[in-house]
């Protein structure tokens, strides 16, 4: 990939990591919630960006930049990880499973979703 690529994942991730950090500041009262709206609509992102990425000259700089680099700052494994832990911590079972079951299959019907949306529109 070269110097280039790591420097626009770098660039994407902290553009990523920026719009993360503003969703977190507009939306904290409503913690965990804006996790769970980072992780799926980041993977609907994801999904668009895998079909654009379908029709690009460069992949390789485009899969960088937007997958990569604005997606992966954008979306937060560890974050979900950590409310997890708060969750069980105070007994909070059923709204722990919940939130797994939300996280996980929301982002992968959010991806599923993103795929068909796309193939709708370049029919």
């Amino acid at each position: 990939m070269g110097l280039f690529g790591f420097l626009l994942i770098g660039f994407g991730g902290a553009l990523g990591s920026i719009l993360r950090g503003l969703i977190s500041i507009v939306f904290c009262s409503l913690s965990p919630w804006p996790t769970l709206f980072v992780n799926v609509s980041g993977a609907f992102l994801i999904g668009l960006f895998v079909k654009l990425m379908e029709n690009s000259s460069d992949p390789d700089l485009f899969k960088a930049f937007w997958i990569i680099g604005v997606c992966g700052g954008f979306t937060t494994f560890s974050t979900f990880g950590m409310e997890m832990i708060d969750m069980l911590k105070s007994s909070q079972w059923s709204m722990s499973f919940i939130y797994i079951f939300l996280n996980v299959f929301g982002s992968v019907l959010a991806i599923i979703t993103a795929f068909r949306l796309f193939s709708y529109f370049q029919s």
